[in-house]
């Protein structure tokens, strides 16, 4: 084989890889695990204590 037909080998690997990998990603991403509803429920604590922390302000 020359070189160019590895080239264009690998090309077609790293392409199938890419793939699967995309295909994977798109199946576990519909199952939201519990780090992430622990992160939303962080933020939005954050959010209500810093909108809370506004209003204070604009009272005085």
């Amino acid at each position: 084989m020359t070189g160019s037909a590895f080239s264009q080998l690998a090309l077609v690997l790293m392409g199938l890889f890419g793939i699967i990998n995309v295909l994977r990603n798109r199946r576990s991403r519909g199952q939201p695990d519990e780090a992430e509803e622990d992160r939303k429920a962080r933020k939005l604590e954050m959010e209500r204590r810093m909108a809370s922390y506004l209003a204070s302000r604009d009272d005085k």
